[in-house]
């Protein structure tokens, strides 16, 4: 686990992204109440907030961050993900500052979906750093899948958590609560399909040392990473199912699904084998 930085930084992130997104979506489809909403959309910039402070303590020189963007005349993978981490941002806090101070609700529609898209775009900019032609264990297309199931897995129980604590302000929750239970549980069975294949590939790639052998805990890990995911969503799923709006609940399974997804991300980074590897 030599890249914890990293790990908090990509996984709250497309944490960030994925509850800006259920959010969205939440206001398209529920239009639920405005206080509510503006509020909950404020939450998504603690989670990038935090995202970001990781990222720099990854830095050797932090104060050299922005030479970075010198890497932009030739397209350079980092370069590309401050610029899309940047759009995001400034795209969603734009967004957050209009509904906040009433400005323009006609030009918010148009807002909210652009940023959306943009948050998408960041998780795949950022995953583009790690599809390296020299890194086996990390060229795939299983790199953005897992990125993009970090987000669909967590949004919509933070949002669910966000809503359920000002429950009292809102009319209609349990409806939406559902829709989230709902999608969660279709996400979660996408991620654990796809994070078998995951598995799978990496057990046939033609290197020298077996990834899956390169952990000594690295079968512990998957095993707690499964277990903590299947259990905080069920946890959160069923609790929506039966119509409760207590916060807590969902609170917990969010921290227990993050928890899941940091374990996944650690081991994503320590199994980094190189090209070189299979010589």
């Amino acid at each position: 686990m030599s890249q914890l930085s990293l790990v908090f930084f990509t996984v709250l992130a497309q944490s960030a992204v994925g509850l800006f997104v259920t959010l969205g979506l939440v206001e398209m489809l529920a239009k639920p109440n405005e206080k509510v909403m503006t509020r909950s959309f404020m939450a998504v910039f603690v989670l990038l907030g935090l995202g970001a402070v990781a990222s720099i303590t990854h830095l050797g020189q932090p104060f050299r961050m922005f030479n970075v963007l010198l890497g932009l005349e030739h397209f350079s993978a980092l370069s590309l993900e401050i610029v899309a981490l940047s759009l995001f941002g400034g795209a969603g806090v734009t967004y957050t500052a209009m509904r906040l101070f009433g400005i323009a609700p006609g030009l918010q529609k148009l807002v909210l979906p652009v940023a959306m898209v943009l948050g998408v775009v960041l998780i795949l900019a950022i995953s583009r750093v790690y599809t390296l032609a020299t890194v086996t264990s990390w060229n795939s297309n299983w790199t953005p899948f897992q990125f993009l199931m970090t987000a669909a897995v967590v949004g919509p129980i933070a949002a669910a958590a966000l809503l359920r604590f000002q429950s009292v302000n809102l009319s209609g929750l349990a409806l939406t609560d559902k829709a989230l239970g709902m999608a969660v549980l279709m996400t979660m069975t996408i991620a654990l399909v796809g994070y078998v294949g995951y598995l799978f590939w990496l057990g046939q790639l033609p290197v020298a040392v077996n990834p899956m052998a390169m952990l000594s805990y690295g079968q512990i890990l998957t095993v707690v990473r499964l277990v903590l995911l299947v259990g905080g969503v069920l946890m959160f799923a069923v609790s929506a199912m039966r119509g409760g709006n207590s916060g807590y609940p969902a609170a917990i399974s969010f921290v227990v699904v993050l928890a899941s997804e940091f374990m996944g991300r650690a081991f994503f980074y320590d199994i980094y084998l190189s090209a070189g590897s299979g010589m």
